[in-house]
């Protein structure tokens, strides 16, 4: 049965895209059909990927507003053989004009091909609308990550919130897969700090992965990679492996 992340949380700068993009490539290494599916109108998965939003013929944004395109046109494979659905600035428009009952739509959109993956992983906005809630209608996991930073914690509250509200009403399947700390640096007192009041309310969602604090990641982005194919020795190539062990492993 295919398996559906959301990565989510109502904070840019957190390592949603960069984890969204490590995951899914760790998990494609693992031999395992992967469909990254980039729901940010910034496009910076698909960016993060090699991909120039601009230049292609379709996007997802095509998914949201014709019915003469179809997914397996938009979807596309990178050239280290991960398929994507890439995203394109336009989508901010959609969503602007997106109405509470269209929030099912996203899953209307993959679900057709869903079986082709064992894992969809969804990266989505760093901020609270209808394309976020979209995806966790979707959604059978959400993994949430966590800058370890003092500015994080009324985002994860946020993030803790809306997902209870999905799983009262519109999807009441959804599971909290965990927490993942990111961008850390455990030698400054805020991090430490930050790390220990999550353990404290949450702890048994906080998964046993760390991912350190380091500019290699924005080397990796801006070449158009994960840092697991732009430097496999890398601590954060480790260390998004190692997450993906955690994902496959239940």
């Amino acid at each position: 049965m295919t398996q559906i992340y959301a990565i989510t949380l109502r904070k840019g700068g957190c390592g949603k895209t960069t984890t969204a993009v490590n995951l899914s490539t760790a998990l494609k290494e693992k031999g395992k059909k992967v469909l990254l599916v980039d729901l940010d109108p910034q496009s910076n998965a698909t960016l993060s990927v090699g991909i120039n939003p601009i230049e292609l013929k379709h996007n997802i944004n095509d998914l949201f507003t014709s019915i003469n395109v179809s997914v397996q046109e938009v979807i596309i494979r990178t050239n280290f053989g991960l398929d994507i659905l890439p995203s394109h600035p336009d989508l901010a428009k959609t969503e602007a004009g997106m109405q509470a009952a269209q929030i099912g739509i996203l899953k209307g959109i993959i679900e057709p091909i869903e079986n082709q993956y064992d894992y969809i992983i969804i990266d989505t906005p760093p901020s609270e609308n209808y394309l976020s809630i979209s995806a966790l209608v979707y959604a059978k996991y959400v993994l949430i990550p966590v800058q370890a930073h003092f500015l994080a914690m009324q985002a994860l509250t946020q993030a803790m919130e809306d997902i209870d509200k999905v799983k009262r009403g519109l999807n009441p399947q959804i599971k909290i897969k965990g927490i993942l700390f990111t961008m850390v640096n455990n030698k400054t007192n805020i991090a430490r700090s930050v790390i220990a009041e999550v353990k404290e309310r949450y702890g048994n969602l906080v998964l046993p992965v760390e991912v350190s604090f380091s500019v290699k990641h924005v080397e990796a982005t801006l070449a158009g990679l994960p840092i697991i194919l732009f430097d496999p020795n890398h601590q954060g190539s480790i260390e998004y492996k190692k997450l993906a062990e955690v994902i496959l492993n239940g």
